[in-house]
């Protein structure tokens, strides 16, 4: 019945070790590949700020305050960026595997000082039934042990033989119980003290994998206040660029626009775009409805991440009319929507706004964006506030890469920045 049970147990302790071993390697293997993506990660920005860099040197051979040069700086600083997440992410990473390494040697360490304890405790139990199973073998050895025969021919009566018969099974019988407890014991210890060194072993393990861990993350830390350091230079050297080229072109703005034809023809598109968003809405549209006086500030958002103002509404310096506002910015810079509605109108002109857009916004209130390099959304669709609807350039009458931004209420501009 106990080899039974022993066997039952064994196999679910065997059990119990394999799904242990499965968890630990899944695990495992998830970090690894965390880490190996990472990994891939890292080495797709290094290139790509490598090749930021060969783009910078070429520039540098020509003239530095060109706006070629600062968008070029201006994609290295943003992928710099993004190699330091990279390799924050990375030390979290093993941050977290550094945390789950020391709990583990917490654990082992734990077992190890049970598993001590419980040895100890069945070594001493050990030697007390050995040392009193000697005991009683050196006594029997002393005496001249009789057998069983003789014990039981000496008796006088049938009383005195049935009561030293049971005497004889009784000593028999404490005897074996005696030396099985003594091979049980035995065994248990030779088991807790396998089980020991395996925990022994673990921990040394986890010990040399902390400790790496440890190091391969100070290695990180380190990297990661390099990489800043440099990005901190970087954009020291960005924002005096972008400031030399500012003070030699003050501001960038359109070209006077001579011929009334164009002009007319551009009004008349902007008109019927309206129009039609307004039939659209069954005559009572968005675009004829009334945002009322005063105020609107904060009601839309900035189209461009770059919040200097070149040519504020509704003059420029010299005077002249300026419709809306102008935010320089590199080419290809994002252009967002100021806020959610419906784009009612997207041209491609080579004169005029350039590449422009209009956005329905809802009771009268519509935004312009002109001057883009590219358009990303097309008549019909509808856009969220914050969305890229466009990237910024210079085309159209434009000196230079900005974003031209004009706030309309029941189609007549007025000053952007009460909006913004």
């Amino acid at each position: 019945m106990r080899l039974v049970k022993f066997k039952k147990s064994a196999k679910i302790i065997s059990v119990l070790l394999s799904l242990c071993l499965i968890f630990g390697t899944l695990s495992s293997t998830a970090f690894a590949k965390s880490t190996a993506e990472l990994k891939d990660k890292k080495a797709k920005i290094q290139q790509e700020i490598d090749d930021a860099e060969k783009e910078i040197d070429k520039l540098k051979g020509k003239k530095e305050e060109t706006q070629e040069y600062i968008t070029a700086l201006d994609k290295k600083i943003k992928l710099k960026q993004d190699k330091i997440d990279a390799l924050q992410e990375d030390a979290d990473a093993l941050q977290s595997e550094i945390n789950s390494v020391q709990k583990n040697i917490d654990k082992t360490e734990k077992n190890i000082e049970k598993t001590q304890a419980n040895i100890d405790k069945k070594q001493a139990e050990f030697d007390k039934t050995y040392s009193e199973y000697c005991e009683r073998l050196r006594a029997m050895y002393v005496s001249g042990s009789v057998n069983n025969l003789e014990v039981l021919l000496t008796s006088s009566d049938i009383s005195t033989i049935l009561t030293r018969s049971q005497m004889i099974r009784s000593v028999s019988e404490q005897d074996s119980a005696a030396m099985d407890s003594l091979m049980n014991q035995m065994s248990e210890i030779e088991k807790e003290k396998a089980e020991l060194e395996q925990d022994r072993i673990k921990l040394n393990e986890n010990k040399k994998k902390l400790k790496a861990d440890k190091k391969k993350l100070d290695d990180n830390i380190s990297e990661i206040e390099s990489e800043k350091s440099k990005l901190d230079s970087e954009v020291a050297e960005l924002n005096a660029t972008m400031k030399k080229l500012s003070s030699q072109t003050a501001e960038y703005q359109e070209t006077i626009e001579d011929n009334e034809a164009e002009l007319a023809k551009v009004q008349s598109e902007i008109d019927a775009a309206y129009a039609r968003a307004s039939r659209g809405s069954g005559g009572t549209g968005s675009i004829s409805g009334s945002t009322g006086g005063g105020s609107h500030s904060g009601r839309l958002g900035y189209p461009t991440d770059y919040r200097s103002i070149s040519a504020g509404y509704p003059n420029y310096s010299s005077g002249r009319y300026h419709g809306g506002i102008d935010f320089p910015c590199p080419t290809g810079s994002a252009v967002y929507a100021a806020a959610s509605g419906t784009v009612i109108l997207a041209k491609k002109l080579y004169y005029s706004y350039g590449h422009y857009i209009i956005i329905d916004h809802g009771d009268g209130l519509s935004t312009l964006y002109a001057h883009n390099s590219q358009l990303n959304v097309g008549v019909g669709d509808h856009v969220s506030k914050g969305q890229i609807i466009a990237r910024s350039g210079s085309t159209g009458n434009s000196t230079g890469p900005h974003c031209h931004f004009e706030v309309r209420v029941n189609g007549s501009r007025v000053n952007p920045l009460n909006y913004l």
